[in-house]
């Protein structure tokens, strides 16, 4: 099984949900290298290895991809699964991001996002985090974006409260 978290930051998550695979090829994306960085996810690799009693690096290969704007960088036509948290509203060209990510999908590929929303359960039309400010789209902006990009809503967190998880796959 191949899977991506696209703007997984630190990685962190990324490692914490890795820790639940087996025999998996793991990708890491983000764009800021500042905050991605092999060192520090080798460090977390060895700490939940350590934990869990068994090398994680071993049991699954993790590889660090730097994306742009537009370009996750992601190997074409190979993830089984992509997973993104709270990035939707930070990307600049969710468009372009999003045509990306569906060429990076297998035809039975899936891809969940989890992420904030303007009017849900009292967020306000922003993100509430200082460093990012961005606006945040409605539910019906998010799944009409995700319609025009050619993704079909497969399934969506029953309980809806804070950040909802939207699971989608490829358009018929």
């Amino acid at each position: 099984m191949n899977v991506a978290d696209v703007g997984a930051g630190s990685g962190a998550l990324t490692v914490i949900m890795a820790t639940q695979f087996d025999s998996c090829s793991v990708y890491i994306q983000d764009i800021d290298r500042d905050v991605l960085q092999q060192k520090n996810v080798e460090k977390m690799i060895a700490y939940y290895s350590k934990q869990l009693g068994y090398k994680l690096g071993v049991r699954n290969q993790f590889f660090l991809v730097y994306g742009s704007t537009t370009q996750s960088n992601l190997p074409d036509d190979s993830l089984d699964l992509i997973f993104s948290n709270a990035t939707m509203h930070a990307f600049t060209a969710p468009d372009g991001m999003l045509q990306d990510l569906r060429k990076k999908l297998k035809r039975t590929g899936k891809i969940f996002i989890r992420d904030s929303f303007r009017g849900d359960h009292n967020e306000s039309q922003y993100c509430s985090d200082s460093k990012c400010g961005r606006p945040l789209y409605t539910i019906d902006e998010f799944l009409a974006m995700m319609t025009k990009n050619g993704f079909q809503l497969i399934k969506q967190s029953s309980d809806m409260s804070g950040y909802p998880v939207f699971g989608f796959k490829l358009a018929d």
